[in-house]
């Protein structure tokens, strides 16, 4: 019987190998499916050494023990010309071009042999011509000057540089990485020259932009040029730095894209010509030479250096004013870069080559193999050489990369790794029933929320949390102690559900976590567990969802006599978000400054009348979306700076036509008042308060100018002082 079992045992391992990697096989080659952990593994292995060198460097250093076969620093040789935050403070932004044609001359005086320009210049200078003249008659002379035109993928079409452009250029280039860009924003490979179009899928191309079918006009590369299709500006740049024609260049590189070998990043001092400060450095792949020192004419002898008989992209690296895009070294990776990683690639020759698709598929057929192999061994081999094996392949991925080979370490290891923890929880059921047993005796003394957390990730089973920017929301129900006191037990209850319920319906409706209920409160939050980049937005949209589920209710809810009214408090920044408590008991929930504050809006809300307040730190970038008003400032107990708060109502345009009769008044009245002038806002406020009766705000201001007219208050500074946190 026992004999029996083990064969049928060893069917199903058998089966389940077979099955599994010719499923394997399609999931990772065929249909891409683990492309996006092949490509974060790619990235990550580059930066290991530096983790490597922490202990036993200063710095860190991306070439410690075997990151000086997989890494290298960028050639001196290929140069950015920045138009940097000082250039861009000296002579302005836009760039005039009068200054690039100073710039392209100065260039061909040190010597360099290839500049490629990484700006487009689509529009004429109506004010200004003789700018444009500037720069195109230097671009001309230079004889060395690769400048855009811009591609429109969808349409499949160029747009053209302005007249004269591609007239005075050795090279027209296209400087599109988006063409090759993985799905989640990082290159990793670059097409040196525009790839055709195949419309129907059939492996041939049947429209292709040349530099003869474009319509640039006669260039300085023609006819020669005229078959070739358009280069990429790195490319381009590299032709004319190396006097090789593109046609070679095209028939060696024209097909598959370059797999981008990245050079890992170098600080150097910035402005070395004539900054004399040792702390001001720059952190780039590349050398990044200012141009306004290459204006000026102050550059340093290593600058000079590295410009002569050398290629320089000019782009942008000015804060706000050029494209950047991740790489394995940083997550703001200018995009003139790119290129310039192009070149160097180029130059070396050690752009990264792919593995042969038949030796990794022969990889993942036999890989699942090797575990159910060794099934039949204990427990400790089994998991033993496994353990060795992956190691091996670590090795072998590594030796690999050294080589200048990218695989895709991922899909093969998992192809190997998942029979393996197959067979293993097959051999260890044991195990497996002790885990349940751990899982049902927590759940004896956790939420299931909680107990799901901590099964799917064991670490979170700890005291702490995370830092986080955060939008926090406390709603209270007005008057709840006269409410208990006039309603039975029971009956407080059931309203409570009622009026809970639909607020709870609204946070969960905007994505929010309601974190507790404290009586008639409801306090929720955003941007936790989840990322949320709208959170500030969709707090403020539940406070003003939850006003109206308020109206709502007391219209609906007959069956109560007491009609309740609810204060909603928003407010933003960095909390502490995770499992907070005890080490008997956990709750994920938020704490910090910005909690409380938001506790305080809520509060101040009686302060003012008001039935939303929200603070400066959550509506500051809003104010566009939505019909509101200006509270004024506060100081909540304990502060000493003072905080701005508003009044949403509704999103922009849609607030009720008595909200928007009130708010012209209301705001006419407010801006007199600031400006000392008490007596003048009454009939505004007043005219606020007939538009919409019962408007709290307006009530108040009523009040306060008119104390404030009779005595004026002294060294004020436009704040509030709140007496109570509400």
């Amino acid at each position: 019987m026992a004999e029996k079992k083990e064969k049928s045992g060893k069917r199903a391992l058998y089966t389940f190998a077979v099955v599994f990697s010719l499923v394997w096989l399609i999931l990772a080659q065929v249909m891409d499916a683990v492309k996006s952990f092949d490509n974060k593994w790619s990235d990550a292995r580059k930066i290991f050494p530096m983790y490597l060198s922490v202990p036993f460097t200063k710095d860190g250093s991306y070439s410690f023990l075997f990151g000086k076969y997989i890494n290298r620093p960028a050639s001196e040789k290929i140069t950015i010309t920045a138009i940097d935050d000082y250039t861009v403070d000296k002579y302005g932004y836009p760039f005039k071009r009068k200054y690039y044609g100073q710039l392209i001359d100065n260039l061909k005086k040190l010597g360099v042999k290839a500049i490629g320009m990484d700006v487009m210049f689509f529009e004429p200078d109506r004010d200004f011509p003789e700018n444009d003249k500037k720069f195109l008659s230097s671009s001309d002379k230079a004889g060395n000057v690769v400048n855009l035109l811009a591609i429109e993928r969808d349409r499949f079409t160029v747009k053209k540089p302005m007249k004269g452009v591609a007239a005075a250029s050795t090279y027209v280039a296209y400087p599109n990485s988006d063409i090759s860009l993985d799905n989640d924003g990082h290159a990793r490979k670059f097409f040196l020259f525009f790839p055709a179009e195949d419309a129907d899928m059939d492996g041939v191309e049947e429209k292709a932009l040349l530099y003869g079918n474009v319509g640039l006009g006669k260039l300085k590369c023609s006819p020669d040029c005229d078959s070739i299709r358009l280069a990429s500006l790195g490319m381009a740049t590299y032709a004319i730095y190396t006097g090789k024609p593109l046609l070679e260049y095209e028939m060696r590189y024209g097909g598959e894209p370059m797999k981008l070998n990245y050079r890992y990043p170098v600080f150097r001092k910035s402005h070395p010509g004539w900054d004399k400060d040792p702390k001001n450095m720059t952190d780039s792949t590349f050398r990044h030479i200012s141009v306004a020192d290459i204006i000026e004419g102050k550059i340093s002898p290593e600058e000079k250096e590295a410009l002569k008989d050398g290629m320089t992209l000019v782009g942008s690296t000015a804060l706000g004013t050029y494209d950047h895009f991740p790489s394995p070294f940083s997550t703001l990776f200018p995009g003139v870069e790119i290129h310039a990683t192009c070149i160097d690639n180029l130059m070396f020759s050690d752009s990264l080559k792919s593995i042969s698709p038949g030796y990794l598929a022969l990889l993942m057929l036999l890989l699942p193999w090797i575990p159910v192999l060794l099934a039949r061994y204990s427990l400790l081999m089994l998991v033993s050489v496994s353990a060795a094996l992956m190691g091996s392949m670590l090795f072998l991925d590594y030796l690999l990369l050294c080589n200048l080979y990218s695989t895709p370490f991922i899909s093969v290891m998992l192809s190997f790794f998942l029979p393996f923890v197959y067979v293993t929880v097959d051999k260890g059921m044991s195990e497996v029933r002790e885990k349940k047993w751990i899982k049902n005796t927590f759940g004896q003394y956790l939420s299931p929320k909680v107990v799901d957390i901590i099964t799917k990730d064991p670490s979170k089973l700890s005291l702490g949390g995370e830092k986080r920017d955060m939008t926090a929301f406390f709603l209270d129900l007005a008057g709840f102690t006269t409410m208990s006191e006039k309603l039975s037990p029971e009956e407080l209850t059931a309203m409570l559900v009622e009026y809970l319920s639909a607020f709870t319906d609204v946070v969960l409706k905007h994505d929010g976590t309601v974190d507790k209920y404290i009586g008639d409160c409801v306090v929720a939050f955003w941007n936790a567990p989840l990322d949320q980049a709208d959170h500030r937005k969709l707090g403020v949209m539940a406070a003003i969802d939850c006003q109206s589920a308020m109206t709502r209710l007391n219209r609906d809810l007959t069956q109560f006599t007491i009609k309740p009214k609810c204060r909603v408090g928003v407010n933003s920044g960095y909390m502490v978000v995770g499992n907070m408590g005890s080490r008997s008991r956990l709750s994920y929930t938020v704490m910090g400054d910005s909690v409380n504050m938001a506790s305080r809006m809520e509060g101040a809300n009686k302060f003012f009348g008001s039935k939303i307040m929200t603070s400066e730190a959550t509506f500051k970038d809003l104010k566009d979306l939505f019909d509101y008003r200006y509270l004024g400032s506060i100081r909540v107990v304990g502060k000493a700076i003072p905080t701005k708060v508003y009044e949403p109502f509704a999103l922009k345009g849609e607030a009720p036509p008595e909200v928007k009769a009130m708010l012209k008044h209301y705001e006419a009245g407010m801006e007199k008042f600031y400006k000392g002038d008490y007596a003048g806002s009454l009939p505004d406020f007043k005219a606020a308060l007939a538009a919409r009766p019962d408007d709290g705000p307006a009530q108040y201001y009523i009040e306060t100018a008119e104390q404030y007219s009779k005595e004026p208050p002294k060294d004020w500074d436009g704040s509030f002082n709140l007496t109570s946190k509400g």
